[in-house]
């Protein structure tokens, strides 16, 4: 049987053209998969989510054998992570994992890419971090006298804590200075009510022109995860 050259040319052309189609981008994109485990974990700086990048065994990324991930906090947070070799369903793929934590209880952006032929794929994907209530409520005071009828100020620092890492960034407390009668007495200087990423809120206090004299109870309040107001109490005195 004799077979044409112009039929064997024509052959190869049309196999040429489908291999050249798979990597072309449009028919790449949909080969990366992104998914998110322990999404909504808690903003408290030790618990994590996972983001998972996934891909075809059969495709080889740069040579580094990398995922890379940005991470778009306030801050861009960049970082390449190791392929490892998985079962999927019977099926062998590739994938990278980035562990992610946070202090901010917040909804962030993610992206995974590979370089597959020198085509950059990308996949983006949002993570959501829970707010992180406190455990217990501690308020300190630079001094325990303060000279009444005067501007002199006195640091009065109240500090969220939490039996795992920190309470989420921002978290509200609220502090009074009141007499021995309940009456709130003296004035914070640009009073602050939101935590640093520390877990603390630091305030200046002055009795200003206020002339009273004796016992003062510094109390600061916040609010815990079932909606329970945890307090703590720091007597001082306002004495010349």
């Amino acid at each position: 049987m004799r077979i044409s050259t112009k039929f064997l040319v024509l052959v190869f052309l049309v196999v040429g053209c489908n291999d050249d189609n798979e990597f072309d981008p449009d028919n790449l994109d949909n080969i990366l998969t992104i998914s998110v485990e322990n999404d909504n974990a808690q903003a408290d700086g030790v618990q994590e989510i996972e983001i998972i990048a996934m891909f075809p065994d059969d495709f080889s990324t740069e040579a580094d054998g990398m995922v890379d991930f940005k991470v778009f906090k306030d801050t861009v947070e960049a970082s390449s992570q190791s392929i490892e070799l998985i079962q999927e369903n019977g099926i062998q793929m590739k994938q990278a994992t980035l562990r992610v934590k946070h202090n901010d209880a917040d909804s962030i952006r993610a992206k995974a890419t590979i370089n597959v032929n020198n085509i950059l794929i990308s996949k983006e994907i949002y993570i959501s971090f829970s707010k992180a209530f406190l455990n217990e409520i501690n308020v300190t005071s630079s001094s325990l006298t303060i000279m009444p009828n005067t501007f002199s100020e006195i640091d009065i620092t109240t500090e969220l804590f939490r039996n795992s890492g920190t309470v989420s960034l921002s978290s509200e407390a609220e502090t009074i200075v009141v007499d021995t009668l309940g009456q709130q007495r003296g004035i914070f200087n640009n009073y602050k009510n939101k935590t640093d990423s520390a877990g603390k809120i630091l305030n200046k206090f002055t009795l200003g022109n206020d002339d009273y004299e004796g016992k003062l109870y510094v109390v600061s309040s916040s609010l815990n995860e079932s909606n329970e107001t945890k307090t703590d109490t720091l007597t001082i005195f306002s004495q010349n």
